[in-house]
């Protein structure tokens, strides 16, 4: 009996969860757009207590929202998208930039102005969903 108490403590401390990943955002931001644009830039400054992963984005601004990253091809700059997210690691932040990692929001969906704030659901490869609310700015 006292086995069968043993094992079925170990198979519940197994299934528990770890303790829940930290994820702080900082800032967030939404570029303004110019009138009548299908597309803007939104932008997060991420902290984590541990390892994790950026895996996607979504808004309701938008019909899509995808992780990209700029880089110098050459003598220009040229946009990809990143497949696999963005690494956030424990205690550096992730900080994401006009001329580096961003958010590209495909298919605005209603116009986007200067002091509205959005609602940037960010889903982590552990710490699942946080939605961050972005403000709307110049740049």
């Amino acid at each position: 009996m006292r086995s069968l108490a043993l094992t079925l403590m170990f198979l519940f401390a197994a299934a528990t969860p770890a303790a829940a990943q930290a994820i702080t955002v900082e800032i967030a931001w939404i570029m303004t757009p110019p009138p009548g644009a299908s597309e803007a830039s939104a932008f997060v400054t991420v902290r984590a207590s541990a390892d994790d992963r950026l895996l996607g984005v979504s808004c309701e601004c938008a019909v899509r929202a995808d992780l990209h990253e700029m880089s110098m091809n050459g003598s220009a700059m040229s946009m990809r998208p990143l497949r696999y997210g963005a690494p956030v690691f424990a205690n550096a932040p992730l900080t994401m930039g006009p001329h580096g990692i961003h958010i590209m929001l495909t298919g605005i969906t209603a116009p986007l102005r200067q002091g509205q704030f959005v609602p940037l659901r960010l889903t982590f490869r552990d710490a699942g969903i946080v939605t961050a609310n972005a403000e709307v700015r110049r740049r």
